[in-house]
């Protein structure tokens, strides 16, 4: 079972603060082994993807719905 939690970022603040810094530290350790500061997306280009698709030799048919669903998705929708 998976539970799905909305917490603010003053509320993370306010548990950080609570920390000895040992468990800081861990804290500190722990985003800078995961990478989770300053990523960001880097979307590929649409044609250069399919093109890698491409050479694994999948039917047209294939191409066609993963184009279109990938034209529809929130990356990379050109809303």
């Amino acid at each position: 079972m998976q539970i799905a939690v909305d917490i603010t970022l003053p509320h993370i603040l306010k548990l950080i603060s609570q920390m000895n810094l040992n468990e800081i530290e861990e804290v500190k350790k722990t985003i800078v082994k995961k990478e989770l500061y300053f990523k960001k997306f880097q979307k590929d280009d649409l044609g250069d993807l399919m093109g890698d698709f491409q050479k694994e030799n999948y039917s047209d048919d294939f191409f066609k719905d993963l184009e279109d669903g990938l034209k529809k998705s929130s990356i990379y929708d050109a809303r």
